[in-house]
């Protein structure tokens, strides 16, 4: 596949990535395409080379925004299917409006092959560009891989138990794509003040300066556009002259004498509350609340319990018990207190 489309310039900075085999033919390609990026850039330019599975790794920290142009997998076998951590590393290595050239295999969009290793389509290839913030995503060319080729990838590299019948479901489905993108104008991480305010501020005080005018500082202001609003109605125009009349003491006294009435009392009983007419100079006897019954005493000979523990003592009783803080006691057994408890256990 040819690289004409994406030849450096004389003083660019160029980054091949790739994965280096132990077999002679890659690694003559790898360099016949070194030397010739080298021819191109000159020697104010430079061509550097990593290997991916280290970028993936980590092995490897590249420098931000050193590269005019990167190169993935330019020479076969293109066996690698890009993450998107190798291509967000990528990104941080591309000088702004630098470009990215990948190198893939993928897969036609309506094939139905049983087994493969290859797994994207070219669709996958753009979105994984895109989402690792790459912009101007394109397709440059696609190329079918022979049935030659298809046989050396099954047979070398990915050991496949079916050789022939893996060729004849692949042939015409396989293919070798080569897609460009660009880093966006800016940096990864970089940082830029709006200044339309500013700008707003320096077009009205040009016009202030052009007519003369001094600007004020307006803290608000009500702006009526509408008619609805603009006609407000006034409101000492509402009033008549009799309202603007102040009340004297003698216009605000009861007539003929009327005395207050006064306000009903708590439980009143005589209608003054339910605002009836009733007279008010007899006095309201209010209900009173249920009587207090008195106490009965307590019967300790004569003990009935209901539930048989009121002569246990407190801890058995219970909360409507008429012998609450009594001591325990027999039935029919007069309760007194010991001669012991009207000493004080201080004195000797």
């Amino acid at each position: 596949m040819s690289l004409t489309m994406h030849n450096p310039e004389v003083g660019q900075a160029v980054l091949l990535v790739a994965r280096a085999r132990a077999e002679a033919n890659n690694l003559d390609a790898l360099q016949q395409l070194r030397n010739s990026l080298l021819s191109q850039v000159g020697s104010s330019g430079r061509v550097d080379f990593e290997q991916v599975d280290r970028i993936e790794e980590g092995a490897v920290k590249l420098a931000s925004a050193s590269y005019d142009l990167v190169l993935v997998s330019p020479v076969e076998p293109r066996l690698v299917e890009h993450s998107s951590k190798v291509l967000g590393k990528l990104l941080l290595a591309v000088k702004p409006k630098g470009k990215l050239v990948v190198h893939e295999l993928a897969l036609d969009a309506d094939s139905m092959l049983e087994t493969s290793p290859v797994t994207r389509t070219k669709e996958d290839i753009i979105q994984q560009l895109k989402f690792a913030g790459f912009v101007d995503t394109e397709i440059d060319s696609t190329e079918d891989l022979s049935e030659q080729a298809l046989r050396d990838l099954a047979e070398t590299h990915w050991n496949l138990a079916n050789v022939s019948h893996f060729v004849s479901q692949a042939r015409g489905h396989l293919r070798t794509v080569m897609a460009s993108a660009k880093k966006p104008a800016y940096n990864v991480g970089a940082a830029a003040a709006l200044s339309f305010g500013n700008k707003a501020k320096k077009a009205q005080s040009s016009s202030d300066s052009d007519t003369g005018k001094t600007q004020e500082k307006k803290v608000w202001m009500l702006n009526v556009e509408s008619d609805d609003e603009a006609e407000i109605e006034d409101q000492d125009g509402l009033l008549e002259e009799e309202d603007l009349i102040k009340p004297n003491a003698k216009a605000l006294a009861r007539p003929d004498g009327i005395k207050p009435r006064r306000k009903p009392c708590k439980n009143c009983t005589c209608g003054l509350a339910e605002g009836g007419d009733v007279d008010e100079s007899a006095a309201c006897a209010p209900e009173d609340s249920k009587p207090k019954m008195p106490r009965k005493p307590v019967d300790v000979v004569n003990v009935k319990s209901s539930c048989g523990s009121c002569s246990l003592g407190d801890a058995f009783r219970c909360t409507a018990c008429p012998y609450l803080g009594m001591p325990a006691f027999k039935p029919g057994e007069k309760v007194t207190l010991g001669g012991s408890m009207l000493h004080d256990d201080l004195l000797p």
